[in-house]
């Protein structure tokens, strides 16, 4: 793996950029993304940054997250992937980003496949802590609107300081942007605290129709499409579903499966000490130790079965 010194060396001498945030995107994906992008920006370096899903709303109290698209725009001396695992990741920018002579990849994920040429892949609570520690390297100041895109990255990936992948490298990280600026409080209320009477209703539903197996260690939360149509919620409303769920007493592993289309389900596992990467990459996925996600295609209750199997044969006893 190329070290942080040489990566940022190789960037700077880079002419233009494009970064590419993963599908379905999370405030990791974008805050690291954006805040990289002003970075580069600031040391003249052209950048866009693109994305093959639309942006949530939620994440709009930023001003500079409105400024990712959906297509390339001109020609790049450079491919960037941020806070992606793998290819799929990428959505419909696959094909281009493979047959780019000159690509990227920074990530966290221990299940990063090294699909770049260059990867910086290191396992940080979040991919911000990445970031920031490249920006620094590079020598670019840290503004206020960097210092708030990297802590919305931060508090995203790690439950709001709540999940066990919290180090004191992330607390000391998130204690440096406050000081450069960033509002922690704003950030909290847009993302762990603000919520649509849609997405409010949308829950109730969802958590009133909890599945324990295996002796109550393990957990389901399930979206049906029904769901959503009887709330008016939208599909992208059911992040922080699956946090609520492993706060049931004596819940070792949970799973939030969400109903994208018929027969088609987005599983995101959790766990206190599981290896539920090792369950997740049964089914193609990955992500990390103890938050990790797939997609599984097939009836509802034979993939209920099938990920009750996986959990079973790695839980931790």
């Amino acid at each position: 793996m190329i070290s942080l010194e040489s990566l940022s060396e190789k960037l700077k001498k880079e002419k233009e950029v494009a970064i590419f945030c993963h599908i379905r995107p999370d405030g990791d994906t974008l805050g690291s993304a954006l805040a990289l992008s002003l970075a580069l920006k600031n040391l003249g370096i052209g950048v866009q940054v693109v994305c093959d899903d639309v942006v949530p709303s939620r994440f709009f109290f930023l001003n500079s997250v409105k400024v990712v698209k959906n297509t390339l725009e001109k020609e790049f001396s450079a491919f960037l992937a941020i806070d992606c695992a793998d290819t799929t990741r990428l959505g419909s920018f696959y094909e281009e980003f493979i047959k780019h002579k000159n690509t990227y990849s920074i990530d966290h994920h221990v299940s990063n496949t090294r699909y770049a040429k260059i990867n910086y892949v290191f396992d940080s609570a979040s991919n911000c802590e990445n970031v920031l520690s490249l920006i620094e390297t590079m020598g670019v100041n840290i503004d206020k609107e960097m210092a708030n895109l990297l802590l919305m990255g931060i508090m995203t990936d790690t439950g709001n300081f709540r999940h066990k992948n919290v180090t004191s490298q992330t607390l000391l990280s998130a204690s440096k942007l406050v000081s450069l600026g960033a509002d922690l409080n704003t950030i909290h209320y847009h993302m762990f605290t603000k919520q649509s009477k849609e997405r409010a209703k949308l829950f109730g539903l969802t958590m009133s129709k909890i599945r324990y197996f295996l002796d109550g260690k393990f957990g389901v939360a399930t979206v049906r499409q029904q769901d959503l149509v009887e709330s008016g919620a939208k599909q992208d409303e059911t992040e922080g579903f699956i946090d609520f769920l492993m706060g049931v007493d004596g819940l070792e592993v949970g799973a939030c499966v969400l109903e994208m289309s018929t027969n088609k389900y987005k599983i995101s596992f959790r766990s206190k000490g599981t290896d539920v990467n090792a369950v997740a990459s049964v089914f193609g996925g990955g992500g990390h130790v103890l938050a990790s996600g797939c997609q599984i295609q097939g009836e509802y209750e034979e993939i209920i079965d099938k990920i009750c199997y996986a959990v079973k044969q790695n839980i931790v006893e």
